[in-house]
């Protein structure tokens, strides 16, 4: 089988078009498999309310937001960017068509849409729906754990659309018109949605640069003033947000802010690692898997290819967050690199029943039918203990301590919880200040040691209790163990509310 790359174009767009159908049933079982996974697991609260929250209050106010909101720690008008306001109304827009299963429904297609994406430009990019299945995979492991909702999930499909689009220009199947109208309009979506909008620019910036170095070694390239009109419409595009041209001062400051880089595991780099369950695992055996394969193998990537492995490479040895970003855009060329080490695809359609099958699994696992109570969620501890639908959301979410302080809020005194519960009271109740919650950058170095000196209950921790004169705490059994223990032996302290996961001390009146 003569290699994709070395057919003649006019054959391998034939190829391109009718190729599809031939590698579905590798990558449509896969894709299916991740539908299913997510119908059955929870939607983590950690940045899914409080974004919701904000994009509430927008809403609401009919402005964007530019300050603290929700915490006493901080003065109010202490200022705050809230970079991601177009995915924080889009959840809250989807939230009200159709609560908590319409969230949960939005994650699923996000997700399975932009890997089926990227999937089907692997196929096309190498002729070989093996090896795009073996590469999606790949990617699937490296990336499930990051699957929440929040707005890096909406950011997830425009980034791979954007990644795409470009890849199949580089290719030779998108014209260069399309080109252009195609990356502006995606970035200036994606750079309202989240800040991995830099991801796009550094994309076509270094595709012009492996186009300008194939061209100077004398080999074939993708037209340079395409390249270069794209990356400066690409990056004229990204100037199309609130903050204009500080959107970049913006993604800087984040990416070099102590508190997330020293306390949430996310910020920090990945850790060496056995466990297959841990995508950092996924990840080193990705790296050590193409740079192998590059090195030995018969295929030898572009050097825009070889720019972007490097660069996204780069970027996720710098931090676990960035691994799903790395595994799901360099899927074609780990395609690439694995299709010569196949065998040649056959002719496959979907049979009439795997496409039934397929519809059968994507009908129940609607949120709305919860199928994960036919395998027990019911009785997990995994999922929340109260609510309609606590089967879709983790254990972490508090809903009957939220409603039960939106129906009794403290009449004195100031609350402290710890910072996941404080995303799900954010939304619930927002009219009751919390000390920290996972805006991390909003919040000093102080104030991070401040909240986890209370967590730990010794003395210091007593102390600042008193001194932010915080009379109700709300704890996780599981994991404020130590300062339950303290509150509990401390007659000033009385329990008013208790369920499965959380319980409710306030002072107690004489």
């Amino acid at each position: 089988m003569q290699n994709y790359h070395e057919q003649p174009k006019a054959i391998r767009t034939q190829l391109g078009s009718r190729l599809w159908p031939q590698i579905a049933p590798a990558v449509a079982a896969l894709l299916c498999l991740s539908w299913f996974f997510l119908s059955i697991t929870p939607l983590p609260p950690n940045d899914l309310w409080w974004h919701m929250a904000a994009g509430r209050t927008m809403l609401h106010e009919g402005a964007l937001l530019t300050q603290n909101r929700w915490s006493y720690a901080l003065p109010a008008d202490a200022p705050y960017i809230y970079q991601s306001w177009l995915s924080e109304i889009a959840m809250y827009l989807l939230w009200r068509v159709g609560d908590v299963p319409m969230l949960s429904l939005a994650r699923m297609l996000l997700i399975t849409a932009s890997y089926g994406l990227v999937a089907w430009h692997a196929a096309r990019h190498t002729g070989s729906g093996k090896a795009a299945a073996a590469a999606l995979l790949l990617a699937i492991l490296a990336g499930w754990s990051n699957w929440t909702l929040r707005p890096q999930t909406f950011a997830l499909l425009a980034g791979a659309a954007f990644a795409v689009a470009l890849g199949e220009f580089l290719d030779g199947r998108l014209a260069p018109r399309a080109l252009l109208v195609a990356l502006p309009l995606l970035m200036a979506l994606w750079v309202n949605l989240h800040g991995s909008f830099v991801l796009g620019i550094a994309l076509v910036v270094l595709a012009l640069a492996g186009a300008a170095a194939q061209r100077a070694q004398g080999g074939a390239s993708a037209s340079l003033r395409t390249l270069g009109a794209a990356s400066a419409l690409t990056a004229g595009a990204a100037l199309l947000n609130p903050l204009g041209i500080g959107i970049f001062a913006y993604v800087r400051s984040m990416l070099g802010n102590a508190p997330l880089q020293k306390w949430f595991v996310e910020w920090q780099s990945p850790k060496p690692s056995l466990n297959l369950l841990d995508t950092s695992c996924w990840f080193f055996l990705i790296v050590l898997l193409i740079t192998a394969l590059m090195a030995l193998g018969p295929k030898r990537p572009s050097v825009t290819a070889v720019l972007w492995y490097c660069a996204l490479a780069w970027l996720a040895f710098g931090g676990v967050r960035y691994i799903m970003w790395f595994a799901l855009l360099i899927m074609p060329l780990i395609a690439q690199q694995i299709a010569p080490h196949l065998t040649p695809d056959r002719p496959r359609p979907l049979h009439p029943a795997a496409l039934a099958a397929i519809a059968l699994v994507g009908i129940i696992g609607l949120p709305w039918l919860q199928i994960n109570t036919l395998i027990g969620a019911g009785g997990s501890t995994l999922f929340a203990s109260q609510g309609s639908y606590r089967t879709l959301m983790a254990d972490t979410t508090p809903i009957g301590a939220g409603e039960w302080l939106a129906q009794n809020p403290p009449s004195s005194g100031r609350m402290w919880t710890n910072i996941t519960y404080a995303s799900y009271l954010e939304w619930r109740t927002p009219d009751i200040p919390q000390f920290t919650d996972l805006r991390v950058e909003l919040f000093p170095t102080d104030t991070w040691e401040q909240s986890f000196a209370i967590a730990g209950a010794k003395d210091e921790g007593m102390a600042l209790i008193d001194r932010w004169q915080i009379t109700t705490l709300l704890l996780d059994r599981r994991r404020d163990t130590k300062l339950l223990a303290r509150i509990s032996s401390d007659p000033g302290w009385c329990q008013r509310y208790a369920d499965r996961d959380a319980q409710i001390f306030q002072r107690c009146t004489s």
